[in-house]
């Protein structure tokens, strides 16, 4: 029997958040609902209807470079205009229209033109939605609401994800996408509704500007490369969870045997359960941080994880035991490295330019999937497996550690 005690447990945590910051969190789960499933069967599906390696990975390459624009010129928009409802509502429209397109794909064109959309819808959504959180959020601390928005998205991941590979392997291969469609209307009529409690919220955002501004400009200054540098290499790794991870479990490793694509789908459900698990208690935990903490941690965490893989691929015994091992790691890295990320471009950012850095943080992940993707789906097609790619971003990782010991911010 449930204990009740839980439900009100429950209800007093929720009632803590202002009310403008519930509608973006409903906002934020409806919208990994929708993507989950998109984003991390996408590859799964396309290689079961017969594309490439080659052909997968481009898709998602065609897709950073579409979002590159998008994600540009919605920053240059929200740096004058604070009403993200409406960069919200269009991009949920590019994404029903990408949906659409996929659905109907069993050609490679088709499949590229889909992905093209998502990168457009992507490049729209994310600053928008990250510049919103803050927005919104007051009296929470913007840590705390970033870590509350994250868990509200690794909650919508895991349902979109589980609820896509159930559909798909008994009901319908390309259901991620029907489920996308439906979520993404279900957005629109949210943003609709609380239009006017949205757009006075975002209007009344007031900060001290000239103490703040010089202060922040100062940070901006000093830490700007090696953050950049961090959150590109740190979303190249989550495009590689996401893309190349699954294809290696079922292509197998250099003397690890491949994994049936049962097993992989319920290891991609671990990894995404857990990070719903872990995502509230560690972005509340980093919340009380000094600000690089969190890229540092992440940093290191994912060197062990792909590390891991890396060394996985040349066992036959125990090579799923590292694997599952470095899933583990992978769901606290990401937990740690997404609320971080966002939370210290936002507070080193200037006043006047807020928008494009949050538009520049959402393209680092438009540029980490622009890397990850298109490389290890080549090496994949060459190599039969993605052990050099573990182990390149494995040092790359312990690099950039090394670097940003030194930063106390």
């Amino acid at each position: 029997m449930i204990n009740p005690i839980n439900f009100k447990a429950l209800e007093l945590w929720w009632i803590q958040f202002p009310i403008q910051l519930k509608i973006i969190t409903k906002i934020r789960f409806f919208s990994a609902f929708g993507a989950g499933g998109v984003i991390y069967l996408t590859s799964l599906i396309f290689n079961n209807i017969g594309f490439s390696a080659t052909d997968i990975g481009l898709g998602f390459t065609f897709s950073a470079i579409i979002g590159t624009l998008t994600r540009l010129l919605t920053g240059y928009y929200l740096n004058f205009n604070k009403n993200i409802d409406r960069p919200l509502k269009i991009s949920c429209a590019f994404s029903i229209l990408a949906s659409i397109f996929l659905i109907s794909a069993n050609q490679p064109i088709y499949y590229l033109i889909g992905q093209s959309l998502i990168g457009a819808a992507a490049g729209i959504y994310w600053p928008s939605a990250e510049l919103a959180v803050p927005y919104l959020c007051h009296p929470i601390d913007t840590s705390k609401a970033y870590a509350l928005v994250r868990s509200s998205e690794a909650l919508g991941i895991f349902l979109g994800v589980f609820l896509g590979s159930f559909c798909n392997y008994f009901f319908y291969l390309k259901f991620v996408f029907i489920n996308d469609i439906v979520c993404m209307l279900f957005i629109i009529s949210l943003l609709i509704i609380n239009k006017e409690k949205i757009n006075i919220a975002c209007k009344s955002y007031l900060i001290d500007k000239d103490t703040q501004n010089k202060r922040n400009l100062d940070q901006w200054n000093k830490n700007t490369k090696l953050i950049i540098l961090s959150v590109i290499l740190l979303t190249t790794c989550l495009a590689l969870v996401q893309v190349t991870l699954p294809l290696d479990f079922v292509k197998g490793g250099i003397s690890r045997d491949p994994l049936s694509k049962n097993l992989t789908s319920y290891l991609i459900s671990l990894q995404l359960v857990l990070l719903f698990i872990f995502q509230w208690p560690i972005g509340n935990w980093l919340s009380m941080k000094k600000r690089l903490f969190g890229l540092k941690f992440s940093l290191i965490i994912f060197f062990f994880s792909t590390l891991l893989l890396f060394i996985s691929s040349y066992l036959k015994t125990y090579g799923i035991t590292l694997m599952i091992i470095a899933i583990v790691l992978f769901s606290i890295g990401t937990s740690s490295f997404l609320p971080t990320s966002t939370d210290i471009v936002f507070r080193i950012a200037p006043i006047n330019k807020k928008g494009f850095a949050l538009a520049l943080l959402s393209q680092c992940f438009a540029f980490g999937y622009f890397i990850g993707p298109l490389l290890s789906g080549r090496i994949l097609d060459i190599y039969g497996n993605a052990s050099i790619i573990w182990l390149l971003t494995s040092i790359l990782c312990l690099f950039l550690v090394f670097n940003l010991l030194k930063k106390e911010y």
